[in-house]
């Protein structure tokens, strides 16, 4: 598209617009970051693109990229692409705010007398839930900093939590 032109006849520069995209993510990617290959379409022509994804992202987070956008006019720069982060749903844990849950089977006995059960985290540790005597359908534990990686701090994570689910004898 032509740039706007002055009385001179001359055409003015303008910076191309920003472009807003879509992307989803596993909670596995929003997790650790991820690098994806996107294919971009300018005026007719495509190209590709690999962008970083920063660990951490949550759902509706919009990551920039930098000169991505439209192509400015008169030798004005690109304008920005953001990607607007959507989270696949996943079949053992959901994300609420910063925090991770999920549910953990428990067996009756276990619940009745006391035991301990084993959690997988998202980062794939095994963890030990240590479950007290007399322990109830749907109580809630927490495991501290066992949850998302908080995006800019590196190592740091949210929690964990676990929800009991207790396990009825078959027979």
């Amino acid at each position: 598209e032509p740039g706007l032109r002055t009385r001179t006849g001359r055409t003015r520069a303008r910076r191309g617009r920003d472009v807003e995209q879509e992307i989803t993510l596993t909670l596995e990617e929003a997790d650790r970051g991820t690098t994806r290959k996107l294919t971009l379409k300018h005026d007719g022509h495509s190209r590709t693109v690999d962008v970083r994804i920063p660990a951490g992202v949550g759902d509706g987070s919009r990551v920039r990229v930098p000169g991505e956008g439209e192509r400015g006019t008169g030798g004005a720069p690109s304008g920005d692409l953001y990607l607007r982060v959507r989270l696949a749903p996943h079949p053992q844990f959901e994300r609420r705010g910063r925090d991770l849950y999920t549910k953990v089977p428990v067996p009756l006995t276990v619940a009745v007398l006391g035991g301990e059960v084993q959690v997988t985290a998202l980062h794939g540790r095994t963890l030990r839930l240590k479950i007290p005597p007399t322990t109830q359908n749907g109580q809630v534990f927490r495991l501290r900093g066992q949850g998302m990686t908080l995006p800019g701090k590196s190592g740091e994570r949210s929690d964990l939590y676990a929800t009991v689910d207790v396990q009825l004898p078959r027979h």
